[in-house]
C-alpha cells in the first residue's frame, strides 16, 4: 500500500511539474505602430510649425500567473519638429526666410506587463504599464528658403535656394513610466488585434545641443541652443498617444 501511495504521489508530481512548465513556457508577442500628438509643452521646440511622431515597439512576455504577461519591449521613435520664420534684416538688404528642423531618432528598452481581463470569447481589455528608457542623437538643420536682397546682385552676391546654412547635434535621453487601458480581439487561437489609449504618463526628458557648425546668420528668433531636463505628468487629456498592433500566442495547447 505504501509503495503504491508511494508511485501515485510520484506520478502527481511529475504531472503537476509538466502542467507548471508548459503554463509557464506560454509566451506572447506583440508588436505595435503609435502615433503621438503633443501639446507645446511636451516638444522641444515649444513654437514649431509641424511635428511628426511615430514609434514602433515590440513585446515578448511570459505569462505568469492568470492572464498577466511580463516581458521585456524594445521600441524604435522618429520625430521631426520644424519652425520657418522670416525676418526684415535691413532696408536695403530685404528679407530672409530660414527653417529650423530637429529631427531625431529614439531606441528604447524596459519591461512591462499586460493584463488581459476576458470580457467574451473574443473581446479582452487590456491594462498595460512599463517603463522605458530611450537615447538618441538627432540634429537640428538650417536651411535658407528664401532671400529679398535687391543689393545683392549689384553686389556680386548670387545664391540658389534653399540652401543649408548648417546644423547642430542634438542628444536626447527619456525615461518614461506609463499606464495604458484598451481592448483585444481574437481573430482565432493564435493571432489578435489590440487598441490601448495612454491613460498616465510620467517623463524625465534630458536634452542638449552642441555647437553650432555652418554659415552664420542672424537669429530671426530661433532658439539655437537647448540644455534642459524636464519632468513632467502628462494624461490624456493633455496628451493623446494610442498603440495600435497585434498579440500572438507563441505556443498552443
Amino acid at each position: 500500500m505504501k509503495k503504491f501511495l508511494l508511485l501515485l504521489f510520484l506520478i502527481l508530481s511529475f504531472e503537476e511539474f509538466c502542467f507548471a512548465q508548459d503554463y509557464h513556457s506560454r509566451w506572447l508577442f506583440t508588436t505595435e505602430l503609435s502615433p503621438s500628438f503633443p501639446s507645446s509643452r511636451d516638444r522641444v521646440v515649444s513654437n514649431a510649425d509641424n511635428y511628426s511622431s511615430l514609434e514602433w515597439r515590440n513585446r515578448i512576455g511570459v505569462r505568469t500567473f492568470g492572464n498577466l504577461f511580463i516581458g521585456v519591449q524594445a521600441s524604435v521613435r522618429n520625430y521631426s519638429e520644424t519652425l520657418t520664420l522670416s525676418t526684415d534684416i535691413q532696408s536695403h538688404i530685404g528679407s530672409s526666410t530660414i527653417e529650423s528642423r530637429l529631427e531625431n531618432t529614439m531606441l528604447g528598452f524596459g519591461p512591462f506587463f499586460n493584463y488581459y481581463l476576458e470580457l467574451s470569447p473574443k473581446f479582452y481589455l487590456l491594462g498595460s504599464g512599463f517603463i522605458g528608457l530611450e537615447k538618441g542623437v538627432g540634429a537640428f538643420n538650417y536651411t535658407l528658403i528664401s532671400n529679398t536682397c535687391p543689393s545683392c546682385e549689384a553686389e556680386g552676391v548670387t545664391g540658389t535656394f534653399p540652401r543649408r546654412l548648417g546644423e547642430s547635434s542634438f542628444k536626447d535621453v527619456l525615461l518614461t513610466y506609463s499606464g495604458d487601458l484598451g481592448m483585444g480581439y481574437l481573430i482565432n487561437d493564435a493571432v489578435g488585434i489590440q487598441f490601448m489609449v495612454n491613460l498616465l504618463r510620467y517623463e524625465r526628458s534630458s536634452y542638449l545641443t552642441r555647437e553650432y557648425n555652418g554659415e552664420p546668420f542672424d537669429n530671426p528668433g530661433f532658439r539655437m541652443f537647448y540644455s534642459e531636463s524636464v519632468r513632467s505628468w502628462s494624461s490624456i487629456s493633455d496628451r493623446m498617444i494610442f498603440h495600435v498592433g497585434i498579440f500572438m500566442a507563441l505556443n498552443f495547447e
